[in-house]
Parts: C-alpha cells; structure tokens; sequence
C-alpha cells in the first residue's frame, strides 16, 4: 500500500511538475537556478553562451540571448511554459513581460513598463506626484544647477557600475563620461547627494494590493562609488519608522502603476527621518538578498513565491520565523571576511559561502566583489 501510494504521488508531481523559463543564466542567478532546481521545477533557461554559469542547473539550455523576445516567446509557448522569470536581472524584465503576456500569465501594463523602463523615467513619474526623490538633472553640463557634491549614474545600468560621487564641478565631466560608458542610451543622471542611513525594501504585488516582505540595512564602501559590502536583515528600525517606511514605498508602487510582482525599492531616510527613493526596480533584489537572506530571517520561501506567481498561483505571503540573518562580501578592503569564509564549516551560524575570484580587487562596482559568506 506505502509503495503504490509513493508510486501515485511520483505520477501525481511528474504530470504537474511545472515548467519555468528563466532568462539569463550569469553569476548574480546561481543561487536562483540552485534554488527552483531544489524545488523542482523543470528550468527552461535561455542566455547568451558567454557566461552562462548557470545552466549547469537548467534541464534546458538555449543558447538564445534573452533579447530575443519573439523567438523565446516562440520557443515557450511550443514548449508549454508555464510561466516565466528573470528574478534580479533587471535588464531582461522587458522580454520576460513579453513574454509572459504572449503566454496569457499575469504581468504588469504596458503603461508601467513604460513608466519604469529606466531610472530616468521613474524619477520624472515621481517628481510629477510630488514623491520624495533626490533633485536630479540630465545635462552633462558644467554649469548644472544643483549644489555639489552629486551623485553621477547611467540611467539603465545596476551594480553600481559607472557611479560617481562627484564634489568639484570640475570633475563632472570625467564622471559623466564614465556613466556613459556603462547606459546604452547615453543618458547619464545628475543628483543630488542625499545623507541618510540606505535600505532595501522588498515587496510582492498581486492585481494592485502590495505585501511587505523584509526591510534590509545596507553597508556600502562609501564614496566615491557606493558598493554594497554588507546587507543585514531585518534592519534595526523602531515599528514607528517601519510603517511610515511601509507607507512610503507602496505609495511609490501605486504612483507607478505596479500591479504584479516583486520589488527592490532602494531608499534613504534622512537625519530629520524623511524619506526619499533613491532607485526602484521591478524585479527580485540581488545580492543573495531575496534568494536567501529573506527565507534565513522569515522562513518565506520569496523565490518559490515569484515562481509561483508567475504560472498563476500566487499566494499571500507567510511568514514563519523572526530571526537575523546577512551577507559579507569579500573585497581587497574586507580582507578580515576571508577566513570567516574559508573556515565557514566551523562556524555554525555561517549558512553559506563562495569565493568565486581569486584576485582581491578595490571595490568600484559589484562585479569587483571576489566572495561572501551567508549567515
């Protein structure tokens, strides 16, 4: 009876193991893929060859660059996906909507993908409603009108690459000609410098309401090009703050028009307590921080969650611990974190760790950062 009960629960799960696309497959995503291939799915992966890590975890492989919309599309729906994920890759969010809509799943509109194609246009969106953003301007001219120190970014690049704190006018040009070699666009980003403690805000949307998911402290190297060394969740805030936080950043998804899926809202809370966003994206944060610092600290398995969301059964989060949870990253100016990494089996708190560079760099950008370890 046990072995015919197994036998049927085996049928059961292999006719509805549902199939997933996920686009892109570079370093950033390992710990996605590791998770939905633990969890079972079958992973349809499309990504261009060269650095496609991993699709050691896909169960299919196309070697496809994920701006190919229309034929990934093609390919899903002969396929049978059954639904579609980019989880933090922040440039493939534009083909996955295409394709989830080609698909008939639920994705956001046209209008907020139009609204929150770049950074630019989400700032133009808030300052229309009047949302507490940093004054920004789009000319590389010297003679800009904000006060300095500024900040210098591209307006469609992540991982803090081509960002610069610029404090004399006449290294603006310099910076500017830096964003601009990391924006297809070349449009670079000209803001003012706010002061303030930064946090991470993740969120899961579903036909407009907005569910809270975690809160995360952020530590950075500073300026001049602000890359994130620590995340810790939850951040050390009072209930007081955390609701106005909670407040604050749903009205920004509704300004926005956000009805579906995650997002990594990044923001700054100033001395006085205000609050201004810095950056938004419609997309799981990276940095292990929703893949998973925030099942460590909540049990809320959030991959599962946006998998599941995205073939059509999404559920309002639970959560089941309340614990801490973080990540060091490994660079030539965290040296100290490397033996917590190598001895990370001696360590019972330490969850995970990787030294995935063997070369300690100085941190200018994420992609400079050489390991981690997860506790």
């Amino acid at each position: 009876m046990i072995k015919l009960r197994k036998c049927l629960n085996y049928i059961i799960w292999n006719k509805l193991k549902y199939k997933i696309a996920i686009l892109g497959a570079n370093e950033p995503l390992k710990r996605f893929y590791i998770q939905a291939k633990e969890l079972g799915y079958e992973i349809h992966a499309f990504s261009s060859p060269e650095g496609a890590v991993c699709k050691e975890y896909a169960d299919h492989f196309y070697p496809i660059s994920f701006k190919e919309k229309e034929t990934i599309a093609e390919i899903c729906t002969k396929a049978g996906i059954d639904g579609v994920n980019c989880f933090s890759l922040e440039s493939a969010i534009e083909s996955a909507n295409y394709v989830t809509r080609i698909l008939g799943k639920p994705v956001n509109s046209l209008q907020c993908e139009l609204i929150t194609k770049n950074k630019l246009t989400v700032k133009q969106q808030l300052k229309l409603h009047g949302v507490n953003t940093a004054a920004y301007e789009t000319s590389d001219n010297a003679n800009i009108s904000l006060s300095f120190p500024v900040i210098v970014k591209p307006i469609d690049s992540g991982g803090s690459r081509g960002v610069t704190l610029v404090s004399r006018r006449e290294d603006l040009k310099e910076a500017v000609e830096r964003a601009k070699s990391f924006t297809k666009t070349d449009w670079v980003l000209i803001e003012e410098f706010v002061e303030g403690s930064e946090y991470s805000v993740e969120y899961i949307s579903n036909q407009g309401t907005h569910y809270f998911v975690a809160l995360t402290e952020k530590v950075t190297t500073g300026p001049p090009n602000f890359v994130e060394l620590e995340h810790h969740q939850p951040a050390k805030v009072d209930n007081k703050l955390l609701n106005r936080i909670k407040l604050f950043v749903e009205s920004v998804l509704n300004v926005l028009l956000v009805a579906f899926g995650p997002s990594h809202t990044e923001i700054k809370v100033n001395s006085l307590g205000k609050i201004f966003v810095i950056e938004i994206g419609l997309r799981m944060g990276g940095d292990m921080i929703t893949s998973d610092l925030v099942k460590l600290s909540t049990g809320y398995d959030f991959v599962d969650a946006v998998i599941k969301q995205s073939i059509g059964k999404f559920s309002k989060p639970i959560f089941k611990e309340n614990l801490c949870s973080g990540i060091y990253f490994l660079t030539k100016d965290t040296q100290d974190v490397m033996p917590y990494i190598k001895k990370a089996n001696e360590f019972e708190e330490i969850k995970y760790s990787e030294i995935y560079n063997s070369d300690l760099l100085v941190a200018t950008e994420s992609n400079d950062r050489s390991g981690y370890f997860i506790y």
